[in-house]
């Protein structure tokens, strides 16, 4: 199905992004998915030097990041906002990560109303029912459908650190990526286990 422009934020996918991605310098994933990155790189995120804050916890930030999708910063809905992106991260922990990581939360689901529109030329598209921040939640609900059709949700993943948890797009031929920078994270986890099978307790070692 394809996705009607009327009723979205204004702004492409090509040209969106909030502070969510470019913060952590990670792969960014094409097309609609990127805005689903970037909402899933907003939450604090616990680093070496100190946590990451929340972009959508304070007034200023959210109305930042939500203006760079046509969204206007006092527009309610910032909490629903927040659910649907933890919702959808959850997903992402219970998907890749089991059993490694189990951290107690498990996937909730999320609803949200879109309409289907048959449009004169016999097209299919789904429209947003909403505006504002529904609109920006349902597209991106509508960003995963389709890349779940298309079989390139799998490549959105959070990176295995559990300190770090940043969203990466697995950019691996077959999809075997699991860190969202194998110099830091993946390298740090590597002479853990390496430490673990010597039997060698080692100093704390930086996460990222």
């Amino acid at each position: 199905m394809e996705k009607d422009g009327k009723g979205d934020p204004d702004v492409g996918a090509a040209h969106a992004g909030g502070d969510g991605n470019s913060r952590f310098g990670v792969a960014v994933a094409p097309g609609e998915l990127r805005i689903v990155q970037d909402l899933l790189n907003t939450p604090s995120i616990r680093r070496a030097g100190g946590d990451v804050p929340d972009l959508l916890d304070a007034p200023d930030t959210a109305a930042r990041w939500l203006d760079a999708y046509g969204v206007a910063g006092d527009s309610p809905g910032v909490g629903d906002l927040r659910t649907l992106r933890d919702a959808i991260r959850r997903s992402l922990v219970e998907r890749d990560h089991e059993p490694d990581r189990d951290d107690g939360a498990r996937p909730v689901a999320v609803e949200s109303v879109a309409r289907v529109r048959l449009e004169a030329d016999g097209t299919v598209r789904l429209v947003p029912g909403s505006v504002g921040i529904p609109a920006l939640g349902q597209r991106v609900l509508l960003a995963i459908y389709d890349a779940q059709l298309a079989g390139t949700w799998r490549r959105l993943k959070l990176c295995r650190n559990p300190l770090c948890a940043v969203a990466f797009w697995d950019n691996s031929r077959n999809t075997s990526g699991v860190w969202h920078d194998v110099r830091t994270c993946g390298n740090v986890a590597n002479l853990r286990k390496s430490r673990a099978r010597r039997g060698r307790p080692g100093r704390n070692l930086p996460t990222s």
